[in-house]
């Protein structure tokens, strides 16, 4: 059953075993927001940002970064004719978060490249769509019967450990756009944390497993919005050992769908069935799971688990291509 208007979304941002072990925090952020768009429909609006670890105030950079996009959206799309969603919208929005991140390195008396940061940005409406990027990281849409796929591929600098940012003198250069003139189902963003997880480094596409079971926790949910239960629940996944092995980065996922579970096959059933045991990515380019992100890492007869973590957690049973 589709319910165009009721969107339901999850973000979390957590710090990574590196930062943690050095006792630095999170350097990475991301906002989501509901707005009224044309003809006051529904318009979805995601940002998602990594703070450079080599910048002493990054993780400022990309909240800042994902505020500073929020609103200039709002703005925009207060006055926006269909004819206004091009490119030029998306270099406006940039040069906004920049001259925000400027103001705020000159009232801290910092060099604005400690403020770096990558930058991911969704604006979806009902029958369409503006996508931008800088940086690494990747967007991801799709839809349960069509698969997902990434928008962008993630950007690298002249090394593989390298990539672009905001505060880049050349950023505008960088900064990949893509307008949909068609309805998107399902999307994601994560920030390069979560890459090795998410993505198939060797066809460059999406690795399905990895989503399907998430989209599907969250389309079970009765009510549209950003369920609490499932927030928690997605951070403490991100914070977990199965992944944590994987990546020692700060990890960022956002998650929304504005599609609703059509039965109980779908969902998984009305309860959480006890998981098998099974092995997580090994971070090489071409691994793949049966199991995304290790979700379902318990041993069988651990019986039951408790909520909220297990709302998120979903056996798939597919194998990757």
């Amino acid at each position: 059953m589709n319910e165009p208007d009721g969107w339901r979304h999850v973000r979390a941002s957590v710090a990574g075993v590196a930062h943690l072990a050095v006792g630095a925090g999170c350097q990475d952020a991301c906002a989501a927001q509901l707005l009224s768009g044309p003809e006051s429909s529904p318009v979805l609006v995601l940002a998602a940002a990594d703070g450079a670890g080599s910048a002493a105030l990054s993780g400022a950079g990309a909240e800042l970064a994902c505020q500073t996009l929020l609103a200039e959206c709002a703005a925009w799309l207060a006055d926006a004719p269909a004819e206004d969603w091009t490119p030029a919208a998306a270099e406006k929005m940039l040069q906004q978060v920049r001259t925000a991140l400027g103001r705020l390195a000159a009232d801290t008396g910092q060099p604005i490249r400690e403020f770096a940061c990558t930058l991911l940005g969704a604006v979806v409406a009902a029958d369409r769509a503006l996508f931008l990027q800088i940086g690494d990281g990747a967007i991801v849409i799709g839809a349960p019967n069509q698969g997902y796929r990434p928008v962008f591929w993630p950007q690298t600098g002249e090394y593989a450990n390298e990539t672009y940012f905001v505060t880049d003198i050349a950023a505008a250069t960088h900064l990949e756009c893509a307008i949909l003139s068609e309805p998107v189902a399902e999307i994601a963003l994560l920030t390069d944390g979560l890459q090795r997880l998410a993505l198939h480094y060797q066809t460059r596409q999406a690795h399905e497993p990895f989503f399907r079971p998430l989209f599907q926790r969250l389309r079970a949910h009765p009510e549209p919005g950003c369920p609490a239960i499932l927030a928690t629940a997605l951070e403490r996944l991100l914070a977990g050992p199965a992944i944590n092995q994987r990546t020692h980065d700060d990890k960022t996922l956002i998650l929304a769908t504005r599609l609703a579970a059509e039965s109980a096959e779908d969902t998984g059933g009305a309860g959480v069935p006890p998981l098998p045991p099974s092995s997580c990515p090994s971070g090489d380019e071409d691994a793949t799971t049966d199991d995304p992100a290790g979700m379902s890492s318990l041993p069988a007869d651990e019986g039951e688990e408790s909520a909220p973590e297990s709302e998120l957690r979903e056996e798939s049973g597919d194998a990757a291509a």
